[in-house]
């Protein structure tokens, strides 16, 4: 499962979550209050936690986000019952 850890208002935290909600990935969401702390191995907020791990910093999340689209893509081309047609044109 996926946790955005976020505080309410932040625009990059809004920007992670509308990426999450783009391709339709299951997630959960800790809104930190802004006089509160994040749980202790969140060392920055905004953060995604995958498999246990946690992912803080810009060029990180966008790597992590990259690699949830790219689990998602190949999720929705084996799991249904539709054929697809890869961006290169091979057909399933």
């Amino acid at each position: 499962m996926v946790t955005l850890y976020r505080r309410p208002g932040d625009p990059r935290a809004d920007d992670i979550q509308a990426v999450l909600d783009e391709i339709v990935i299951a997630y959960d969401i800790e809104t930190i209050p802004p006089d509160t702390d994040p749980p202790s191995d969140v060392p920055d907020l905004p953060a995604l936690r995958t498999d246990g791990e946690v992912v803080t910093g810009a060029a990180d999340l966008q790597d992590a986000l990259r690699d949830l689209r790219a689990l998602m893509a190949d999720w929705d081309r084996f799991q249904s019952d539709a054929c697809h047609i890869d961006d290169d044109g091979i057909v399933c």
